[in-house]
């Protein structure tokens, strides 16, 4: 694979600025550079030129199998290189779409093998095929094939239309409005479905509450009740222990207390006549005085004892009441202690948050009224705009050769209830913000049908012809690719669609397969599709056209191969006038000298091809 050609500072509009095609079809090895504006592609019917569209619908995610392939390749592949240095819009565009640009670029490559595996990756990186459709519709749209046409879909003509009509930005302001009263709206149906739920509830809420009260559980009280089971359990022998130590102390001749009590009596009999041993008086008389204290202490524990009722069956009869809480609850002795306050909380709500949410289901209301005001306010302001943008598409379209045909824009329910189809039941609450149909009508008189149903592919694409010069500031799409946008026209409406084209590419760039003279003599760049032979071997080749190749080019679709000094100086006539002309003025005296004398050859040329 070569590398990209540099692109000169002219081009640096260039979205779609260099495509390589390797081994497909009837390519062997193909590399274009595109220019910005109108690139036109021409060539004999059957040379090539819808393997060059079809490449670039390859690049977009469209289906790839081994039929593709090049008769005896292995494997081919098509790549393109897009550049994105002078739209920073699309270059967030794809950031969104979590691809990043390398230098402002994103390269596409789409491989395909022999045994009908295909590979897509986007700057080097493999992708699937969802996410390769999804950068595809950002940057191109492509006219022609019923794939990859963004105006198709009726999500998107919502879109569009809302752009031209400046409506956009309201639209995101509604949708964001709704969205929050979508929120809203859940959170107060929670709110309301809890409240109810306690009401219906209040009565075992309040059993419960009662239980708990009543029960007036401590923290703590479990592992106190446990040790107090435990000394109860073992009363008699703690009564003999205390009643055995009391005596030891208290006894009248052989406790402690009396013995301390003879001590302190001879030592102060002694210290009177010895005043050294007035210390050891002092701390016979002060273990005295501990013994006497202890041993009272002893004695008021056993008469405790003896007084303290065996309440041992209260004690297991209040441990069970709490083990009967805790399962019934499936919480701890501090969940039960919490769960009575949040019981209690609870049932003292229940009546203020009644009040409470009546509140805010009525501030809801208010605020839903508002908003189906707003919503009927952007219905109307898109139904102000829907005439005038039927007429000017109306205008485009009588140019383009229909006559009096008309592109009308109608609401997704009207479409529905005309068409037979059946409804879900109606606006949700919020109601949602209704879809939008382009309908087309041929001829006065007929009946309008979806665009979709189109069933001419050079009619469907004169109609988005006529669209996208309408939307050509608007729209996000940089790369606009036209297929059989010249099908059953010629002269005067031939040139009317080269001059829309010409107009188009000096803001979008513009790719278009054309038969037709007047449309090619408008391109920015020209490309000749051709089919030769080359060691055996049918190959298709491309070539830009510049100078005498152009006009013997123009030449050639003016009067087939017959081509003539006199065509020839139609085909400089034409180049020239195109060239001069700016396209918002329309044709010009010499276009039209240019074009009559051919128009019926070129007319009869078509309809052979």
């Amino acid at each position: 694979m070569g590398r990209a050609p540099a692109l000169r500072e002219a081009a640096r509009l260039t979205v779609l600025a260099w495509l390589s095609i390797q081994g497909l079809a009837l390519v062997d090895s193909l590399e274009l550079e595109f220019a910005p504006g109108l690139n036109v592609l021409t060539g004999e019917t059957g040379a090539g030129k819808s393997i060059v569209l079809g490449s670039i619908g390859l690049l977009l995610g469209e289906r790839a199998d081994a039929a593709w392939l090049r008769a005896g390749a292995t494997r081919g592949f098509v790549e393109g290189t897009f550049d994105l240095s002078a739209r920073p819009d699309l270059v967030e565009a794809v950031r969104a779409l979590e691809v990043e640009p390398e230098e402002s670029r994103v390269v596409v490559r789409r491989e395909i093998h022999a045994d009908g595996r295909s590979r897509a990756l986007v700057n080097g990186r493999t992708t699937l095929l969802g996410p390769l459709r999804a950068l595809g519709e950002v940057l191109v749209d492509l006219h022609g094939q019923h794939e990859h046409q963004q105006l198709l879909k009726p999500e998107r003509q919502a879109d569009f239309f809302d752009l031209w009509a400046g409506t956009a930005g309201e639209r995101e302001e509604v949708e964001r409005e709704r969205a929050a009263l979508l929120e809203s709206a859940r959170a107060l149906a929670e709110a309301r479905a809890r409240a109810e739920s306690d009401r219906e509830n209040e009565a075992r809420l309040r059993e419960d509450a009662e239980e708990l009260k009543r029960a007036a559980l401590q923290v703590d009280e479990e592992e106190h009740l446990r040790r107090e089971r435990d000394r109860l359990q073992h009363r008699e022998r703690i009564l003999a222990g205390v009643s055995e130590a009391a005596d030891s102390i208290l006894d009248d001749e052989r406790g402690a207390a009396a013995v301390l009590k003879r001590t302190a009596r001879g030592l102060q009999h002694a210290a009177a006549l010895d005043a050294g041993l007035a210390p050891l008086l002092d701390d016979a008389q002060a273990l005295l005085s501990q013994a006497a204290d202890l041993g009272g202490r002893i004695e008021q524990e056993r008469e405790r004892l003896l007084e303290d009722p065996l309440d041992l069956d209260a004690l297991e009869s209040r441990l069970d009441r709490i083990h009967r809480l805790k399962r019934k609850h499936g919480v701890d002795l501090p969940g039960l202690v919490a769960l009575a306050a949040e019981l209690d909380a609870r049932l003292r709500a229940l009546a203020p948050n009644e009040d409470s949410l009546q509140d805010g289901e009525r501030a809801h209301a208010k605020r839903l009224d508002a908003f189906r005001a707003r919503l009927d306010r952007f219905i109307a302001s898109r139904a102000a705009a829907a005439t005038p943008f039927a007429k000017e598409v109306g205008t485009r379209l009588a140019k383009l050769g229909f006559g009096k045909a008309a592109l009308r824009v109608e609401s997704a329910e009207r479409v529905a209830a005309r068409e037979g189809a059946g409804r879900d039941g109606g606006f949700v609450d919020p109601p949602s913000i209704p879809g939008l149909h382009f309908s087309f009508q041929p001829n006065p008189g007929e009946a309008a049908r979806p665009i979709q149903r189109i069933a001419s592919g050079g009619e469907l694409s004169r109609v988005m012809l006529a669209v996208k010069s309408l939307m050509a500031e608007r729209d996000r799409v940089s790369v606009l690719v036209f297929d059989e946008v010249d099908q059953g026209i010629g002269g005067a409406v031939a040139e009317e669609v080269g001059r829309l084209l010409h107009s188009l590419g000096e803001r979008r760039q513009v790719l278009c397969i054309t038969h037709l003279p007047m449309i090619a003599a408008f391109g920015s760049r020209h490309f000749e599709v051709s089919k030769g032979v080359e060691a055996g071997r049918t190959t298709t080749s491309v070539r830009a056209l510049e100078g005498s190749d152009r006009e013997d080019e123009i030449a050639r679709l003016l009067a087939g191969a017959r081509a003539t000094d006199t065509t020839r100086k139609q085909a400089r006539e034409l180049l020239r006038a195109a060239a001069d002309v700016p396209a918002a003025t329309g044709a010009t005296a010499a276009t039209k000298r240019a074009t009559a004398p051919a128009a019926q050859a070129a007319k009869r040329r078509k309809g052979a091809a």
